[in-house]
């Protein structure tokens, strides 16, 4: 009966650590741009699944070693599993989006070298081919320019984008808009750039790629060697964690661990660069 007792409150604190991490880590819905369709509300399954997981795993842990504070590390280790290992997923999809930019400002140019169409024009042909990494915004862009002054539609492309690369082609678009002329060999200008910009990005992403698998080796590694310890270790060496204060040490020893693990997944993120067409310079 107390065993029962004992996993029913491992299930409940699993549970209760899965909502304390879902606060703490989530994030609010950004705002849908002008005739974009807000996506209706669905429940997370794959995050109820995890968290179930979570709880299940953690309960089996405490039980079976008769520590809470590896039961607690072992749930909280499942919950966080996808914010500590999703980092090379984020910037290959930010590579994605800005090589799609740079083909559409080509496209755009290739449109306007041959003077079938001006540049808005050109902008609302090209939501149909829009490349699919940036699709979503180039057709809002495209349905904004029915209604919208053109510069502020090409600002909102910009906030939509949310990269500094954006914002530089949002300024190079109101540019070619205001000037009128040598819009096709502006527009190439900035794809070479932004073209540029990407092969830099994939050079330093390479090397983040690096840490993150040396990370991923190292916490392996320590994993396994915990495991072992803790399954096939000594009772000599392991009975000196069934106290309150063995259980204190081993909470700070998982917790450093825990921060040093955090600060590599940091190591492995590009720095975002801060952008300069803010809403307060365009007010």
């Amino acid at each position: 009966m107390n065993e029962l007792i004992l996993a029913a409150a491992v299930l409940l604190g699993g549970f209760a650590v899965t909502l304390f991490v879902a606060g703490i880590s989530g994030r609010a819905e950004p705002q849908c741009p002008a005739f974009r369709q807000p996506r209706r509300w669905r429940p997370d399954h794959r995050g109820s699944l995890r968290g179930g997981v979570a709880a299940g795993l953690g309960a089996a842990t405490w039980l079976a070693s008769g520590w809470p504070v590896a039961g607690l590390a072992v749930a909280a280790l499942v919950i966080l599993w996808p914010w500590l290992f999703v980092a090379g997923q984020t910037a290959a999809q930010l590579i994605e989006r800005l090589e799609a930019l740079a083909g559409w400002l080509r496209g755009l140019a290739d449109v306007l070298q041959t003077g079938s169409a001006g540049l808005v024009g050109a902008l609302q042909g090209s939501a149909p081919d829009a490349p699919p990494a940036i699709a979503g915004e180039v057709t809002t862009l495209a349905q904004r320019l029915r209604t919208w002054d053109v510069p502020k539609a090409l600002l909102s492309l910009a906030d939509d984008l949310d990269d500094e690369v954006a914002d530089a082609a949002a300024a190079g678009l109101c540019v070619a808009y205001t000037q009128g002329s040598g819009m096709a060999e502006l527009l190439r200008t900035l794809a070479r750039q932004i073209a540029d910009d990407v092969a830099a990005r994939q050079d330093a992403e390479a090397e983040r790629a690096r840490r993150r698998s040396a990370a991923r080796i190292l916490l392996g590694l320590w994993s396994a060697m915990f495991l072992a310890f803790a399954t096939f270790g000594s009772s000599s060496y392991t009975s000196v964690y069934d106290s309150t204060g063995g259980q204190i040490v081993l909470a700070v020893i998982l917790g450093a661990v825990g921060l040093a693990v955090v600060w590599l997944r940091r190591l492995g993120l590009e720095p975002r660069a801060e952008r300069f067409l803010t809403l307060k310079e365009r007010t």
